[in-house]
């Protein structure tokens, strides 16, 4: 279940960038695709998409 929510989260994220016209990059795709596996936690996945932007 878990997995499903974080999916569909996922997924009307990337909707909404593209919406805006903007792509996430490969590196912050991967790691969304890994939240949203239930490989990372949403801590993890928060410090490393800020870290890709330097935003820490």
């Amino acid at each position: 279940m878990l997995t499903a929510e974080r999916s569909g989260a996922y997924a009307q994220a990337a909707a909404s960038v593209r919406a805006e016209g903007l792509e996430a990059s490969p590196a912050a795709d991967a790691v969304m695709n890994r939240w949203a596996r239930g490989e990372i936690s949403t801590t993890q996945m928060r410090e490393q998409v800020r870290a890709l932007y330097g935003a820490v």
